[in-house]
């Protein structure tokens, strides 16, 4: 064991400092996955060594695509708008063009490529145990890289869900050029149908092994740090592999819309969301204080979320990590500096920007800005840009840049923060008619809750009022523990951790239950783009919201305003309407990215 232990450490050490698989001959070669190339086939995998490495090129497929999405959806979205510099590619896209052959930033086979990798893993992975069962027997980790790479699957297809609105599903190892209307390898599911697919692959496995299996690098090349994880580089590799929790919750919140669209009872699955949020934030409070928990330390610490050179722990859940030296690279900051040699292709709008100091959309409180407007766009000489993935660039005086250089693209992109995890779990409550609740997360935290939560937690029931039992049932003490417990003390709210104004949660008391929780959604919506702008993550939950309601306007009262100052020949009017409308190419909603797979 001591021999196999040494041979992997050996061969992932080389691959650190080579990049991961380091089979590109350039960066445009790392931009361009090929997913026509033939892959190993039979026979590749003999080793743990290559268990361990073949595991790894997952993870470098998908570095490949980790940055597409925020192309993809948030030109598309309501912040980012083509520079004078831009290109026809994206201008294409920022316009709702509805024809996008062609376009390598449309293009899904990034993805694909990921998925390909995936099933190519895996079948080796079990002809590998069938061949060499006696190698398999001397490690712990088989199990575990194993269901890494199903949950790596299930993000990619996730992805191209609430991206395209559709998929190609496949299982078989794809090892030559295939027909793509060959319903005997590949099923084209729609993006209710790609979910439920997912979930079926997270909570029933693959060929009788499961998703659940934890798995650290850490233990199992680099055991000496696994108490003092941020001492090792392979802390990285276990970020980048989703976690089981967070793609569930993900996946949940969109099965439980379209449940909610066609009228289906969806408490069942808000409810599974809501117990396994809970249980995970009890636990990793327990061990961890204020790590993923928006309190009282939170306040001054929103742009440490991107201006150190790693992810930051106290709100990383998932991330993938980058190191140029390494040729390790994605291209936001050639999107998003004015900084020789990079593009500035994309810049902010001027009326999204304003929201941030509007108090009938974003209430501030006693401030005038809301704070997180200063880490996602700055201006410098007239210039605006987008400064959340290079907040201390050489043309601030006085500021020491992060990185040094502007050519260096190796910024992490999170897969999963915990505020992501707080916004889901309101919209839960939103629809399990839970608005007091909803209003404790959102709004201004559990502050003075401890002894009732406490109760709650015991299972001292007739020591809570029935309608705080029935509210908070499944949340425990950990929300509202005081700093004499634990110096970082209460989760202070969402949004009351940045001290700004509360939004206003309708209940069922002077609106019907349609009205409320749609309401509490619009103002949950509005938090995603106040939160999460240029990450690649508003946009998908937009369509979310839209799908719920069968409303696009929910899309669209959002985006089209940009285009009031466009330049690039697009009008509010025109975009509204294709938003509205099915695309004619795709056959789908006009907020999906269209793409005629078949």
């Amino acid at each position: 064991m001591k021999n196999i232990l040494y041979s992997v450490k050996t061969w992932c050490m080389i691959l650190l400092m080579g990049g991961l698989a380091g089979g590109f001959a350039s960066c445009d070669d790392f931009f361009e996955p090929e997913t026509a190339d033939a892959l190993s086939g039979d026979d590749y995998m003999s080793s743990i060594t290559e268990m361990a490495t073949g595991y790894l090129g997952i993870l470098t497929k998908m570095q490949a695509v980790g940055d597409k999405e925020i192309y993809l959806t948030d030109t598309r979205g309501e912040m980012l708008e083509p520079t004078d510099q831009s290109i026809a590619e994206l201008i294409a896209l920022y316009n709702y063009d509805d024809d996008l052959t062609g376009n390598s930033y449309a293009d899904p086979a990034g993805y694909y490529d990921v998925i390909i990798a995936c099933n190519d893993y895996l079948q080796n992975m079990l002809d590998f145990k069938k061949n060499y069962p006696e190698i398999v027997a001397e490690t712990d980790y088989f199990d575990g890289l194993f269901a890494s790479a199903i949950r790596v699957k299930a993000w990619a297809y996730m992805t191209l869900a609430e991206i395209y609105g559709q998929a190609l599903w496949f299982d078989d190892p794809i090892t030559s050029i295939k027909d793509v209307n060959d319903a005997s390898i590949f099923t084209l599911l729609s993006a209710s149908e790609v979910v439920d697919k997912c979930l079926q692959l997270l909570d029933n496995g693959y060929q009788g092994y499961s998703a659940e299996e934890d798995f650290s690098w850490i233990a199992w090349i680099d055991p000496s740090n696994v108490s003092t994880i941020d001492r090792s580089n392979y802390r990285y590799w276990d970020m980048m592999t989703p976690s089981m929790f967070a793609l569930r919750t993900k996946l949940r919140i969109w099965k439980a819309a379209f449940q909610d669209a066609r009228g289906e009872d969806a408490t069942a699955t808000y409810q599974a969301l809501c117990d396994e949020l809970q249980d995970k934030f009890k636990s990793y409070w327990a061990s961890y204080t204020h790590y993923w928990k928006r309190c009282p330390n939170t306040p001054g610490h929103y742009s440490a979320f991107w201006n150190n050179n790693s992810p930051y722990q106290e709100e990383v859940v998932g991330a993938i990590i980058y190191d140029y030296t390494k040729n390790q690279t994605n291209k936001l900051l050639y999107h998003f500096s004015n900084e020789y040699p990079n593009a500035y292709l994309l810049t902010s709008n001027e009326i999204a920007r304003a929201r941030f100091t509007d108090p009938t959309i974003d209430p501030l409180g006693t401030q005038v800005q809301d704070s997180r407007l200063g880490v996602i766009t700055k201006e410098y000489s007239g210039v605006w840009y987008i400064s959340k993935y290079r907040p201390n660039p050489k043309n601030e005086p006085n500021k020491t840049p992060v990185r040094v250089n502007a050519y260096q693209d190796d910024v992490h992109i999170y897969t999963f923060r915990c505020s992501e995890l707080f916004l889901w779990l309101a919209e839960a409550l939103n629809h399990m008619g839970r608005y007091k609740a909803l209003d404790h997360v959102m709004n201004n935290g559990f502050t003075g809750d401890y002894d009732m939560l406490l109760n709650i937690e015991n299972g001292a029931d007739s020591l809570v009022s029935a309608s705080d039992l029935a509210e908070f049932h499944d949340f425990h003490s950990w929300w509202a523990i005081p700093t004499s417990v634990d110096r970082y003390g209460t989760y202070n709210g969402f949004r009351g951790c940045l001290t700004l104004g509360a939004v206003d949660i309708w209940d069922e008391t002077s609106h019907t239950k349609e009205e409320a929780q749609r309401h509490n959604d619009e103002l949950i919506a509005n938090e995603w783009m106040f939160e999460c702008a240029c990450e690649g993550k508003v946009y998908p939950n937009l369509i979310r919201f839209a799908e719920r309601y069968q409303d696009p306007t929910i899309v669209s009262d959002r985006v089209t305003p940009k285009y009031a100052t466009s330049k690039t020949g697009a009008s509010v009017a025109s975009v509204t309407q294709k938003i509205s409308a099915v695309n004619p190419n795709s056959g789908l909603k006009g907020y999906y990215v269209p793409w005629k797979l078949n």
